[in-house]
């Protein structure tokens, strides 16, 4: 094949690329290493083969053709959308979550649409045609927006709109209807922080299949019917039993999948959490830094359009990991104290590394969820541990051993995503603002424009979705929060004075009170004692 139009690059055939096995470029493999059977991807050829061949069951077709069908239909949807839509990249986790739902979904369905006639034999007064606008498609894209991403779950509303509506007949309008309700579901549940907003959601979604059984009758000029009442009436109903069915089954779906969804991140949010009992009784100064963090990261997350619950409850959990080892963390030390002194530089470098290690360990003791874990994973990159690194230099025999620079970074990976890179850029900020004696607003701008740059230059930022107009967002963001904790306080008087609020005298003019005398002569220090005293309980 002659690949010169291409610049030499040779595109996957479109079978082939529905199973490729990775998401991402992989390394080139070293010489004398081919293909083998352990990389085929079995799971998604597994999966494609469950969903193809139950569709070819469900639908009401010839079974073998309806398979081949799915097939084709399911790798050309899968072949546009990875190529062009840029959040759409699920694994094989995410494959067994949407193959089973779909499945799930449509089998309901199927046995729904056989119970409907038995309902409407035992209520003749209801036609049983006006059930099946009551049917919940539009959870399965609730679902998929909460646990997933929105470029997701339009393409799976594409694909479970499309089934439904074969499965009733090739109904053109029940296709329709039900990507409409899709849509507007998963767009009602973007962030959703509180279940109230899925009741929400699920009023929405009946409202829109309202409108749209109504814009099917003035097109079949259909207007007044005695059983319209009663599709309106389960029209709406479908968008409360969306609702329902997504309320009863996300806890669910968080727990046999482990996704961590905003509502789980509102509860690990909640301070009283274990580990952030724990985090404050052993290592109170990275608790307080990771306060400040999250703070950081959630205002300049609002700032870029990034999930800002995802920033502050990450940054919460980034540094857990110094649970372990706190005093050998900074935050923890006392003033002229540290444990490093009498260590060497690549010891020293080998134990700040590992609290990225040791807090995924706790990550996956105490089920933060894979978000979480990589961020924490993530937090600090591939950076160099500079201080260390150039002690280590400073001491360096070339003729002995030379100092490698890999031994003091982190082991990586670079920031996936913006949640990520805003905990990096707040992590490294936060920590240079306490090292700056006069804190004045011009030094903490300087401060951190000098770390962001650092980072982006260093290629810290090149794997995450950071641009260059959201790093100046995020510098504005930053110097806002910076110059609120650091700003200046007046100067109170050493000894607090008394108001009388009684006495009109002096208008408060602590110039013109007289000097109260006691017995010795002195003036009232020691009445002052006394009361301080009975304060403190003594």
């Amino acid at each position: 094949m002659n690949t010169a139009s291409n610049g030499g690059y040779r595109k996957k055939n479109l079978f082939l690329k529905f199973f490729s096995w990775r998401r991402r470029k992989s390394p080139e493999q070293p010489a004398g290493q081919g293909w083998s059977l352990r990389k085929f991807p079995w799971k998604r050829i597994g999966l494609l083969l469950l969903l193809a061949s139950s569709v070819g069951l469900l639908l009401p077709a010839q079974a073998f053709g309806t398979s081949l069908l799915v097939i084709l239909l399911l790798a050309i949807l899968f072949e546009f959308a990875t190529e062009n839509i840029r959040k759409f990249s699920p694994d094989n986790k995410d494959l067994l979550f949407l193959t089973l739902l779909l499945l799930g979904m449509l089998t309901v369905t199927k046995a729904s649409l056989a119970v409907f006639p038995l309902i409407g034999l035992t209520l003749p007064g209801i036609p049983y045609s006006a059930y099946v606008y009551g049917i919940g498609i539009a959870a399965g894209a609730m679902l998929v927006r909460i646990v997933l991403n929105s470029e997701t779950a339009l393409v799976f509303a594409v694909i479970a709109s499309m089934f439904a509506g074969w499965l009733m007949g090739n109904s053109f309008f029940f296709s329709l209807y039900f990507f409409i309700g899709s849509v507007v579901g998963a767009h009602s549940v973007a962030y959703c922080e509180d279940r109230s907003v899925l009741v929400k959601a699920g009023a929405k979604v009946g409202l829109v299949n309202v409108l749209t059984i109504l814009c099917e009758s003035l097109i079949g000029d259909r207007w007044v019917l005695s059983g319209m009442g009663f599709n309106l009436l389960f029209g709406s109903l479908g968008g409360v039993v969306a609702a329902l069915v997504v309320l009863g089954s996300l806890p669910i779906v968080e727990w046999v999948f482990g996704y961590t969804t905003n509502i789980k991140l509102l509860e690990l949010a909640n301070l009283n959490h274990p580990l952030l009992k724990k985090m404050i009784l052993e290592a109170p100064g990275t608790y307080h830094h990771s306060v400040i963090v999250s703070t950081l990261a959630e205002t300049a997350a609002r700032s870029v359009n990034a999930n800002p619950l995802l920033a502050r409850v990450s940054a919460y959990y980034h540094d857990i990991g110094k649970i372990n080892k706190p005093l050998y963390f900074v935050e923890n030390q006392g003033p002229h104290v540290s444990r490093h002194d009498k260590l060497a530089p690549s010891m020293s470098s080998l134990i700040l590394v590992s609290h990225v290690k040791d807090g995924l360990e706790l990550a996956r003791e105490y089920r933060l969820g894979g978000k979480i874990s990589n961020i924490i994973q993530q937090h600090h990159g591939t950076g160099l541990i500079s201080f260390f690194y150039q002690k280590a230099k400073d001491r360096e025999d070339p003729q002995m051993e030379q100092v490698e620079e890999g031994a003091y970074r982190y082991p990586g990976p670079k920031p996936q995503t913006k949640e990520a890179g805003l905990v990096l850029l707040a992590d490294a900020v936060e920590a240079a603002s306490r090292s700056l004696l006069q804190p004045t607003p011009s030094r903490l701008q300087g401060l951190v424009q000098r770390i962001i740059n650092s980072v982006f230059t260093e290629g810290q930022l090149d794997e995450c979705e950071l641009t260059l107009k959201d790093l100046h967002q995020i510098a504005k963001s930053f110097n806002l929060i910076l110059a609120g904790i650091h700003h200046q306080r007046v100067e109170y008087p050493a000894h607090a004075t008394r108001e009388n609020a009684g006495k009109k005298k002096n208008n408060g003019d602590l110039r013109k009170q007289p000097a109260k005398t006691v017995r010795d002569g002195h003036p009232e220090d020691k009445k002052g004692g006394e009361e301080d005293l009975k304060r403190l309980g003594i």
